[in-house]
């Protein structure tokens, strides 16, 4: 088994023109992610090579995390709650069978790393710095959500069988997106609970001033979301509970109406 090869942003496109075609994603949101194709790093749509995978069935987790200026005062907690998180994959009996990517963003993105084995993913130490002036939360969400389709499309057409999760963790909302609106991400989140094979997931970090993170979550069509106070002991905590759901998920039947916290 050998995997279609994406070397630029002209395959991607065709990718998703062929997943139209194929009835695996809408004319709409295909449309927001070929747009979207211009700026998105190209590594963030790759990962693991089929022929290194030992299993057909893989469970696929994108994370994303806020680095924006006013979770400053809780990075440590993050980089805490990131590597446990790592660890109890790691340690579980399903950690051959995931493969995750991470990326940070505040007025911009960086991509931590593409879709690796559990195994190779290192603590996270200084790579997240929560020193961004502002969040564009949309376009960093639309790019994470092409990233995870493009990899797991070329997957799916490889034979291989998927379960696929994005969880953002963020303490407000987007004032800083160029690309997309709200409505787009809203698009792509609908689209990708119809395939039945995704979890969507927003945890939101409240402050005195916090803006309504339910309403946030909502307007991205992010079905799953936990919130929980801007505070280091509650960040832990609820990235504990995420890597549990993680763990749960992959040994689960995904389907409609299925929650990631149930």
């Amino acid at each position: 088994m050998s995997s279609n090869q994406i070397n630029n942003a002209d395959d991607l496109k065709n990718l998703f023109t062929n997943a139209v075609n194929d009835g695996d994603v809408g004319q709409a949101a295909s449309s927001i992610i070929i747009n979207s194709l211009g700026g998105t790093n190209i590594d963030g749509c790759l990962g693991t090579d089929v022929d290194d995978l030992e299993t057909d069935d893989v469970t696929v987790v994108s994370l994303v995390l806020d680095a924006s200026y006013s979770m400053k005062s809780n990075e440590q907690a993050v980089r805490e709650g990131y590597n446990n998180l790592i660890e109890a994959l790691d340690n579980s009996k399903q950690s051959g069978s995931m493969l995750v990517s991470a990326r940070t963003f505040a007025s911009t993105q960086k991509l931590l790393y593409g879709f690796k084995k559990v195994e190779e993913i290192g603590k996270i130490g200084m790579k997240y710095l929560a020193e961004g002036n502002s969040t564009a939360l949309y376009d960093t969400l639309v790019d994470a959500m092409t990233g995870i389709r493009a990899y797991v499309k070329n997957l799916n057409d490889n034979g291989i069988r998927t379960k696929c999760i994005v969880v953002v963790f963020s303490d407000g909302g987007d004032n800083d997106s160029h690309k997309n609106k709200a409505p787009d991400v809203k698009t792509l989140a609908e689209d990708f609970i119809k395939s039945e094979m995704f979890y969507l997931v927003y945890v939101g970090y409240k402050h005195d001033d916090s803006d309504n993170l339910d309403a946030i979550a909502k307007e991205v069509g992010f079905p799953n979301v936990l919130t929980a106070n801007a505070t280091g002991s509650e960040i832990r905590k609820t990235m504990n509970l995420v890597s549990k759901s993680i763990i749960r998920t992959s040994q689960s039947q995904i389907g409609p109406g299925n929650s990631f916290f149930s």
